[in-house]
């Protein structure tokens, strides 16, 4: 996932590029935020990016930015990628209950390093090291 921007409401969003055209803007609004602050935050990127999507994040894109978070967290520099735990549903369930990141990292990552890293040994092989 890329990272993110606001716009000058507060609205949070991410931007890919897809193509020459342009790029796919995901919106990520709150609770705190209106329709009237969503209509302008999408008038806002169509007037000053070059939008060729541009849709309102799903759960999954929720789920996704908490995973980059943790990874982009400078507690988690030190671990190698197959060190981390990821679990999708520990994610999604740790994201909705609004733990926050270093919380997540303290809880499921630091404590299960060796663990984590022993079942993706098993899962891909030596060459998850080497890689």
């Amino acid at each position: 996932m890329s990272f993110t921007e606001t716009t000058t409401n507060g609205i949070e969003f991410t931007e890919n590029i897809v193509s020459s055209k342009g790029a796919e803007f995901v919106l990520f609004p709150t609770k705190a935020h209106t329709a009237e602050m969503i209509r302008a935050a999408k008038q806002e990127l169509r007037n000053s990016r070059d939008v060729v999507r541009l849709r309102m994040a799903t759960a999954a894109d929720r789920d996704e930015m908490y995973r980059s978070e943790i990874f982009a967290h400078p507690a988690t520099k030190a671990f190698k990628w197959y060190e981390i735990n990821d679990d999708a549903d520990l994610i999604t369930r740790e994201r909705k209950k609004g733990t926050p990141i270093i919380g997540y990292i303290n809880t499921y990552v630091i404590p299960y390093a060796i663990e984590m890293r022993s079942k993706n040994l098993q899962k891909f092989g030596e060459k998850i090291i080497n890689f």
